[in-house]
């Protein structure tokens, strides 16, 4: 009884609170738009140079006034405020907004998502008054040309689930720690931007438990100290990591095969990685693309390759590997990675032997062979590969005949 009582009390409450919230609509029981907050896009508007009329509906004029009809605004179905604000250019061929962002924004107290990437601000900072939003969830500022400091003010947005600053000319002037304040953070691309003086960036990414995605790429991401990593948390979370290009060494390793265990996707290219390629990587068993490329291994590329059922996606390329073809063929398609295995780069490397039969390895889509140490006879079983769309052998010792029927598996 006492359940029952207290559910119609909460119930009675809801009620209540739904007919104080504030509500706008027309004579036919439309929502529209709040005044204040169609004053406050319009002079965002006008901080912005629009030569592809992007913002084309946005305007005073009567007929326009609805302003959750217009481009790029997304309203509550209920309230009438301004939640979502995605604003980029038409297509490809059309310009990018250019101009500043006007504070105006704060006067959208709703909005939970804001993207305005693949814009131009024309090396203009980010405006600090962002950090104030919020309510935002969302925020995709990438590629918009933004330079100068990544403001650590981003740290009071705490409902922020989804941050992208990628793909701009941005520094951090210090730490991270301000990345700790957005615990519920489950997507962060900070790529290509200049993380150099964060000695933190490996404790702080650890610290955020909800982390799915991280795309570090392209960074300059300071050398781990061995010593420290046994003192990092780790994130069994993540399942796509991205640090390409970032002159990472071995030190790497200690952090990466704890929090792997959920990993999907794994880009390591173009790093300072060195030796063997480590056993390790065979309890990713969840990994459908590994980027390994670029690096300094050696060795033999390993068998364990052929066990891992869920990979895709396997790029060792521009390594100094070392092999029989024949065999590592054998070894990749007598596994469970011949049922799943798309695309596989071996390119750059020290590859010996002729090609074998590839019958066995019916699922590839794409198979980058050049610039090894192959020899002999094309072999005609590559022909029977009928889900291959691309094959490149240059760069190699091949001798034969590829006949007509040969390119009939390719699509025209």
């Amino acid at each position: 009884m006492t359940v029952g009582i207290k559910f119609l009390q909460h119930l009675f409450l809801l009620l209540i609170l739904f007919q104080l919230e504030p509500r706008v609509a027309d004579s036919n029981n439309i929502i529209r738009c709040i005044d204040e907050e169609r004053e406050a896009l319009l002079t965002f508007k006008e901080s912005l140079v629009d030569e592809s009329g992007v913002l084309s509906s946005w305007g005073p004029e009567d007929e326009k006034r609805d302003c959750c009809k217009w481009t790029g605004v997304g309203c509550s179905n209920r309230t009438g405020h301004v939640i979502k604000l995605e604003i980029q250019p038409i297509d490809f061929d059309s310009f990018p907004l250019r101009g500043t962002i006007s504070p105006a924004l704060l006067q959208l107290h709703r909005l939970t998502y804001l993207d305005l990437s693949l814009n131009n601000f024309s090396g203009s900072p980010i405006p600090e008054f962002i950090g104030s939003l919020t309510k935002l969830s969302y925020l995709d500022l990438s590629f918009a040309e933004f330079e100068g400091p990544i403001p650590s003010h981003l740290g009071n947005l705490s409902a922020l689930q989804h941050l992208d600053l990628s793909l701009n000319h941005l520094f951090s002037a210090g730490n991270l720690d301000w990345l700790s304040h957005l615990s519920s953070l489950t997507y962060l691309d900070l790529g290509s931007n200049n993380l150099s003086r964060s000695t933190d960036w490996l404790q702080v990414v650890g610290n955020l438990p909800l982390l799915t995605t991280l795309y570090l790429y392209r960074c300059h991401l300071p050398p781990i100290v061995p010593l420290s990593v046994s003192n990092l948390n780790y994130s069994t979370s993540l399942q796509f990591l991205e640090l390409s290009e970032n002159n990472l060494t071995n030190s790497i390793y200690p952090w990466l095969f704890n929090a792997s265990s959920n990993l999907v996707l794994l880009g390591l290219d173009s790093n300072l990685l060195r030796g063997s390629i480590p056993v390790a990587f065979k309890h990713m068993v969840s990994l459908s693309f590994l980027g390994l490329a670029s690096n300094e291994f050696e060795g033999g590329v390993p068998d364990f390759f052929g066990n891992m059922c869920s990979l895709t996606m396997l790029n060792i390329s521009d390594n100094k590997l070392r092999g029989h073809f024949p065999e590592l063929i054998q070894n990749l398609s007598s596994g469970c990675a011949k049922n799943s295995m798309e695309i596989l780069y071996l390119s750059s490397n020290e590859i010996t032997g002729s090609v074998p039969d590839l019958g066995g390895f019916s699922s590839s889509k794409e198979l980058y062979l050049e610039n090894n140490r192959l020899n002999g006879f094309t072999n005609n079983s590559i022909g029977q590969m009928s889900k291959l769309r691309t094959l490149s052998l240059n760069g190699n010792s091949l001798i034969g005949v590829i006949s007509e029927a040969f390119f009939s598996i390719f699509p025209a």
